[in-house]
């Protein structure tokens, strides 16, 4: 199981949004740019945060984003419910119906039991529970450096004779 960069894109636009004053509103370019996710990607994941119940927007000129509450009420599984769906390890743990072998499967109940801590430990914490401070800053360097790798090398121009 992998997260999506959507779900990666939205928990950082939290992460960003839960170190900031509560009254606090921050802009979609301010929370790209601090988070080195692309705004035009972030601008379509933030409706999925309102229908969440994650975060809310603030229209006009002074408008932008925060948190609807708390940093120690928003547990990332409220993240990622709200952009990736719920978690599934296998397609068997995804409703009642689960395969052909389902009478004879000696691993279901594993998948089960991983599947319910995984999402149990989501449920459990909160984005007031990350640390306060990266371990290191990121310069505009690198953050360049990374924006160019995730879009692939410049194209080669042409030369004609």
């Amino acid at each position: 199981m992998q997260f999506s960069k959507a779900g990666d894109y939205a928990l950082r636009a939290v992460t960003y949004l839960s170190r900031q004053p509560s009254a606090r509103v921050c802009t979609i370019s301010e929370i790209a740019h601090a988070q080195q996710v692309p705004q035009s990607f972030l601008a379509k994941l933030m409706p999925l945060l309102i229908r969440g119940q994650v975060v809310f927007s603030i229209q006009g000129p002074k408008g932008g984003y925060r948190l609807v509450r708390p940093p120690n009420k928003i547990t990332f599984l409220d993240v990622i419910l709200a952009v990736e769906g719920p978690i599934f390890l296998m397609a068997c743990q995804e409703g009642d119906d689960c395969c052909d072998f389902e009478d004879f499967c000696t691993m279901n109940e594993v998948f089960a039991q991983a599947q319910k801590t995984l999402v149990d430990y989501f449920r459990n914490t909160t984005f007031a529970d990350l640390p306060l401070k990266a371990t290191q800053a990121i310069s505009d360097d690198k953050l360049r450096q990374n924006i160019t790798q995730w879009m692939g090398s410049p194209a080669k121009t042409k030369t004609t004779k």
